[in-house]
């Protein structure tokens, strides 16, 4: 199961291979922008969601999050991605695992993610980073 810090690392490297300087990189468990990428003076602010909890102690610890879950955790991530197009304050970009109920949220408002210049990067169990946007690394 990747955890969201596994999805961060993923995304981090992948960035870093096109030329980006990574600025911060958050763990799961602070808070604010979990990747700040800078290339070419311009920003990239990520949020990253992983497919499971990663907290020891918490109710589904170590167990996939169900579809509900999910369509919150995404739903979270979109709201933050929104927040920075609207502040204009760089590009925007979502984090995700390559799993079948990500994918799902994901493909059903691919569109409007596009049109609001919103990148979503998926990262598959064995760290492998497809990015669909609508602008280039």
């Amino acid at each position: 199961m990747l955890t969201e810090d596994a999805v961060v690392a993923a995304v981090c490297r992948r960035l870093i291979e096109q030329g980006y300087v990574i600025v911060t990189r958050a763990l799961a468990t602070e808070h604010g922008h979990d990747i700040v990428a800078v290339k070419d003076g311009q920003k990239l602010f990520v949020e990253a969601k992983g497919a499971g909890s990663s907290k020891q102690g918490s109710a589904r610890y170590g167990r996939e999050f169900n579809r509900n879950q999910v369509f919150d955790h995404v739903a979270k991530a979109v709201l933050k991605a929104m927040r920075v197009v609207t502040a204009g304050n760089g590009k925007a970009a979502i984090a995700l695992p390559d799993n079948l109920d990500h994918r799902r949220e994901i493909d059903q408002i691919n569109q409007a993610l596009h049109a609001a210049g919103i990148a979503v990067f998926l990262v598959s169990e064995s760290e492998e980073v497809r990015l669909d946007s609508p602008w280039a690394l």
